[in-house]
């Protein structure tokens, strides 16, 4: 008799261990629901941001008059900006291409805002239009523009930022909540790998701290880019590193952690597919957002998909 009752007391213990480790794995799960939104076609379109109020810009190739994707000198597609708006269930209205995207030679993409939505920060190329280049140069390396916007003149003065390199691309730039810090992407010197994620202290009056290097917690020996810090201060980020689903995948990282023991953790399906996956944004609730995907059965290259999170 007493033998039996050592049993069940060892028999409850092993289900409360399970219980307990299904609740550490599961008690916290988030479950995302996505659409992939009318507003996608055959074209590319990526990179939703918000702005203000039901406000958002994605990038997509410029079109001329007829509607056609523009092309530079040596046949390349031109990548632009779209303003739209947002409406409740997560669709894409009336977009118009973005009337300073004239101001630059080739592409302009990946917006990034300031907290106060004051200022714009936008990848582009180096040169600008009416400025003479090479035309043997196949290739002009990217960075980022700051441009502010004035109340009768909307969004003017943009200028390369003080700590951008001729020599790399820096692009996909995104302030941090409290308006501190940025980070980007960049391949500039100290990357771990093809692209490497950076920050730099914002110290106002257009100066800025000494650019740092993520790590090799957070970096990889492949590509790592597309950042966006959530409102309690996550970063999520996109990597075709070893170890993911597929191509470019999604992953998190809490900056609120300890920076000895975090370490980036992939996202689940459906956010993550066999193919690329990347420019995932939440909004400051953290109960909706987007993200951009290469996925099978989509309308285009690339897609924009809306998503919910229960």
């Amino acid at each position: 008799m007493e033998k039996k009752l050592t049993l069940n007391h060892n028999s409850m213990k092993f289900i409360c261990s399970i219980i307990l480790v299904l609740t550490l794995n599961f008690g916290y799960s988030q479950t995302y629901t996505i659409k992939n939104l009318s507003l996608n076609d055959d074209k590319s379109q990526y990179g939703v941001v918000f702005y203000k109020g039901d406000k958002v810009y994605y990038t997509s190739y410029m079109l001329d008059n007829r509607n056609r994707a523009r092309r530079d000198h040596d046949k390349r597609l031109i990548y632009t900006m779209f303003e739209a708006q947002k409406v409740a269930d997560g669709e894409i209205i009336n977009p118009k291409q973005f009337i300073k995207s004239e101001d630059f030679v080739f592409n302009t993409s990946s917006a990034g805002f300031s907290p106060d939505g004051k200022y714009m920060y936008v990848t582009t190329n180096f040169m600008k239009r009416g400025k003479s280049y090479k035309r043997k140069l196949k290739s002009i390396n990217l960075n980022i523009q700051r441009g502010e916007y004035i109340e009768g003149r909307g969004w003017t003065n943009f200028e390369p930022l003080p700590f951008c390199d001729p020599k790399y691309n820096y692009g996909h730039a995104v302030v941090s909540p409290d308006g501190s810090t940025m980070y980007f992407t960049s391949n500039a010197h100290g990357a771990h790998g093809q692209t490497d994620l950076f920050k730099v202290k914002i110290l106002g009056n257009g100066e800025y701290g000494e650019v740092e290097n993520l790590g090799k917690k957070i970096n990889s020996p492949r590509r790592d880019m597309f950042p966006f810090v959530s409102k309690d201060n996550v970063l999520y980020f996109a990597s075709d590193r070893v170890g993911g689903v597929g191509g470019l995948d999604i992953y998190s990282y809490d900056l609120n952690g300890n920076p000895d023991t975090e370490t980036p953790v992939l996202l689940p399906k459906p956010i993550n597919s066999r193919s690329d996956d990347f420019c995932y944004i939440l909004n400051d609730d953290m109960t909706e957002g987007y993200f951009s995907s290469r996925r099978p059965k989509g309308k285009g290259e690339d897609d924009i998909y809306y998503f919910t999170v229960e």
